[in-house]
């Protein structure tokens, strides 16, 4: 009786076919693999998830809801460590945060540098106030600021923000005057106001992102003043801070 003709290179590529699927089959659900050469390379929109065994997404990077690249690392219970994201105008974020969720730092996403935290700027008086002063802030005689005076300055060791702010007391102390104040970053005025009332207030925030991450950056409050009596020249604060 004939027998069926098997060629050897038939059974040798079916003996690899079955090795192959046997592969195969135990990749499925795979525990651990290491990639000694080349890398891992995610197309189409796919994305890198990372589950634990309390089903918390602890790791995700990919596409969020409507298609956008992100990437959001979350603390064990799912609490947020650091996340990406989009603003309003479609620009995109990062933001790092605590183990209470608050955020504390993140960049700013219009015109770049930092967003949080908001960083303050020491200044120092470049004047002494009257022997006869009887109010409880810094405040000076008119006759002294007839023409624009320098009455703080500071140093910015980097500027890392795109806009600041200066609280303070300023404005008509005593008799009948009125102020103009200027904050000056670099020798460039980047803000100006002027008072007729005293006034406790956040002036600003002044626009400075010209001289973002420009280092050892000098900066003054200047006053002058018509009139006649003393005007409050109190600064409680100048800090920097995001869009």
């Amino acid at each position: 009786m004939a027998q069926t003709n098997r060629p050897t290179n038939v059974l040798d590529r079916i003996k690899h076919i079955e090795a192959e699927l046997k592969r195969l089959r135990s990749s499925i659900g795979l525990s651990s693999a290491t990639i000694t050469r080349g890398g891992l390379t995610l197309l189409n929109d796919a994305f890198l998830r990372m589950v634990d065994t309390d089903e918390t997404e602890i790791v995700y990077i990919g596409p969020d809801s409507q298609g956008r690249q992100i990437i959001r690392i979350r603390r064990e219970g799912g609490g947020d460590v650091m996340w990406t994201g989009f603003s309003v105008a479609g620009n995109q974020f990062w933001r790092l945060t605590d183990r209470f969720n608050r955020e504390i730092i993140s960049d700013d996403t219009e015109v770049g540098g930092i967003a949080r935290p908001w960083l303050a700027i020491p200044l120092y008086p470049k004047f002494t106030m009257a022997a006869s002063a009887v109010h409880s802030y810094m405040n000076l005689p008119v006759a002294s600021v007839v023409t624009e005076t320098t009455l703080w300055e500071g140093r910015i060791p980097m500027v890392t923000h795109p806009y600041m702010v200066v609280s303070g007391i300023f404005g008509q102390a005593t008799g009948s005057n009125t102020s103009t104040y200027r904050l000056k970053v670099n020798g460039t005025t980047v803000g100006t106001w002027a008072e007729t009332s005293v006034v406790n207030v956040n002036r600003g925030p002044f626009y400075v992102a010209a001289s973002l991450s420009q280092s050892n950056v000098p900066v003054t409050i200047t006053a002058e003043a018509t009139g006649s009596g003393n005007i409050g020249c109190q600064v409680y604060s100048l800090y920097q801070r995001q869009t």
